[in-house]
């Protein structure tokens, strides 16, 4: 550790990669225990939360879930950071420094964040405050969401001029879920910075009942509001809605009358992302929208997608026609969209480079 303090009354810290290691892998069992006097009882492989039983520690005593606040983490500093509102430097200083946690000058210290953590401590919903929007043009959102993650122009822009999705003041896309009111209930930010990997994160006070929805449009291709798609994250929804896009314009490219293709064919049925694998969304959308009779439930092809996708069918399946979709490519339905359209790339680019028959 580098600790100096300059003449102009700066002070410097910089811990070595070591240090910040084993601050990560501090055990979250013990580190709760002592930081916030939590007492954890045995669940299997896990550890749950005596006084809030909301506060599941995995078997791994590293990862961490705050259900009932939608907070979700990784080690002690996340905690820090994300539970009492401490900068990186100040909950690196608190577990390497063993510096006091009542003695640290902390953003905590707002009104906001004293409001926020009171409400964590009596495991009560936290008040919902959407993050302020960019006043400029949303570059970084289009360049995110149509470059790197190859979302078609119709549908971001469809999504940001029904204020379904809009860049906020950090630069990060800002994905909004509303009631039947029409009020917003549920944010949830993804960065656009691409050279490091961030987790999505849900605005504190968040309902997930309200998670990120669009309805099907009357006036879309073959409109069908009983028919319920059903994501794990709002980028493949929209993946989802891109892909069925480009399969339409292959279809009219095929038929030789490219006059038949419409964007809006998208928006012929309802999609929905969980923002995870909880079921409070869909139980909030089959409760408000006694039209929906057939689910399609189009989760990660992965372990856990598969085995969330399998017990929500056999919940519904005596009420509703439930049935598990795939992608064909990859993970999830982003990746099924950047595999075609990065092949469908390189046929175009192989088809264009090719010589002159003579």
């Amino acid at each position: 550790m580098i600790d100096k303090m300059y003449n102009s009354g700066k002070r410097f810290i910089r811990y070595s990669a070591e240090e910040l290691e084993n601050a990560r892998k501090v055990d979250m069992v013990d580190f709760l225990e002592r930081h916030a006097g939590f007492n954890f009882k045995r669940a299997g492989n896990y550890s749950i939360g005596r006084e809030h039983d909301s506060i599941v520690i995995d078997p791994d005593r590293y990862t961490w879930h705050w259900y009932s606040q939608d907070l979700y983490g990784k080690g002690a500093i996340d905690w820090l950071m994300k539970v009492d509102g401490y900068r990186f430097e100040e909950a690196a200083e608190i577990l390497i420094g063993n510096k006091p946690l009542n003695n640290t000058n902390s953003a905590r210290d707002s009104p906001r964040q004293n409001t926020a953590q009171q409400a964590r401590q009596n495991d009560v919903p936290v008040p919902f405050s959407p993050p302020a929007a960019m006043k400029e043009q949303c570059r970084e959102l289009f360049a995110y969401l149509g470059k790197t993650r190859c979302l078609s122009d119709d549908v971001i822009r469809y999504c940001v001029s029904n204020k379904l999705i809009y860049q906020d003041d950090k630069k990060r896309v800002i994905f909004c879920g509303y009631d039947r009111a029409g009020k917003m209930r549920f944010a949830e930010a993804k960065i656009t910075n691409t050279y490091k990997k961030y987790y999505p994160q849900n605005i504190a006070g968040s309902n997930k009942a309200y998670s990120f929805f669009v309805p099907a449009l009357p006036t879309a291709r073959h409109y069908d509001p009983s028919q319920l798609y059903v994501f794990e994250a709002p980028i493949d929804l929209l993946s989802h809605g891109t892909l069925m896009q480009l399969a339409m314009k292959k279809q009219c490219a095929a038929a030789g009358d490219m006059s038949l293709y419409r964007p809006d064919c998208w928006l012929g049925f309802n999609r929905l992302s969980l923002s995870g694998l909880s079921e409070k969304a869909l139980e909030q959308r089959l409760k408000d929208d006694p039209r929906i009779t057939k689910i399609a439930l189009c989760l990660d092809n992965d372990d856990k997608g598969q085995a969330a996708a399998l017990r929500i069918k056999q919940k519904l399946e005596s009420k509703y026609t439930v049935k598990i979709v795939k992608p064909p490519y990859g993970k999830d339905w982003n990746e099924t969209l950047q595999a075609i359209t990065n092949r469908e790339m390189n046929m175009a680019l192989k088809a264009t480079s090719k010589p002159l028959k003579k």
